[in-house]
């Protein structure tokens, strides 16, 4: 008998986090923060936003990207630049050279950098193990006189808390 209602509550917890996990909610969208997600959101959500917000936008010192510095501190990460928050980046993106290079230098993109980039919005998408994120950038090269505009969805599989691209 004991066996039996260990492996109905195992079942049940299983489900309660499966259920948990599918769900797909827009971050930003221009004109609203989900700080309410953000607040509550699991480890693997906050490291893929964190990372793309490390990635894609200008450093927080600059009230020019006040979206970013508001999403960091609904994810309670109070200095991007920290080595905590660096060790944890590298990490969940061991497996992407890429990230790994760009988080060599804090800032990545500095505020007063003549690379601009303003963030348009932000969705996430979760299934089991799968997590994709959709950022809308758009930016200005000052320099070189050059703008752009992304509008890209990357999905990644979650496993031993770690990134693995699925692009």
């Amino acid at each position: 008998m004991k066996l039996f209602t260990l492996l109905v509550l195992w079942f049940f917890i299983i489900s309660c986090v499966e259920e948990n996990s599918d769900y797909s909610v827009m971050i930003y969208d221009g004109n609203t923060i989900d700080s309410v997600f953000l607040q509550k959101c699991n480890i693997p959500e906050k490291a893929i936003i964190s990372g793309y917000l490390f990635a894609y936008a200008n450093e927080c010192s600059s009230e020019k990207e006040v979206v970013k510095c508001d999403i960091l501190n609904f994810l309670s990460i109070e200095n991007e630049c920290d080595e905590n928050h660096i060790s944890f980046l590298k990490g969940w993106f061991s497996e992407d050279i890429m990230v790994k290079i760009k988080l060599l230098n804090c800032p990545n993109l500095p505020s007063d950098g003549v690379i601009q980039n303003t963030i348009k919005s932000i969705e996430l998408k979760r299934k089991k193990d799968t997590i994709k994120i959709r950022m809308h950038v758009t930016g200005l090269n000052n320099s070189q006189e050059k703008t752009w505009d992304i509008n890209q969805t990357h999905a990644y599989l979650i496993k031993n808390n770690t990134f693995i691209s699925l692009n």
